[in-house]
């Protein structure tokens, strides 16, 4: 799967934030998931993902970092650049 194409600015920030996107590793037909990940230096963190149905896109956001369900649905967007941004302004890092 492809990542779909975001704004200048978005990319920019997402690399000055050190965030990256990620497609989901052997999806299947039809599905189109990417992960939001931050890159902390020692490690990485998944900050949510975007998930395209129906013709929206989902955005789940970590917000909590334990338990049995750590994210949250906080949006559906017709536009991936909007879902993308839902997940980066709604998580929560805990270090």
């Amino acid at each position: 799967m492809a990542i779909p194409e975001v704004g200048t600015a978005l990319r920019q920030s997402l690399e000055r934030h050190r965030f990256s996107l990620r497609p989901q590793p052997e999806a299947r037909p039809g599905e189109e998931t990417v992960h939001v990940v931050l890159d902390n230096g020692g490690g990485t963190f998944h900050a949510g993902r975007v998930d395209h149905h129906l013709g929206l896109w989902s955005a789940f956001a970590v917000v909590r970092d334990h338990g049995l369900f750590r994210t949250d649905e906080v949006g559906r967007y017709e536009s991936f650049e909007d879902a993308v941004l839902a997940v980066l302004m709604s998580f929560t890092h805990v270090e």
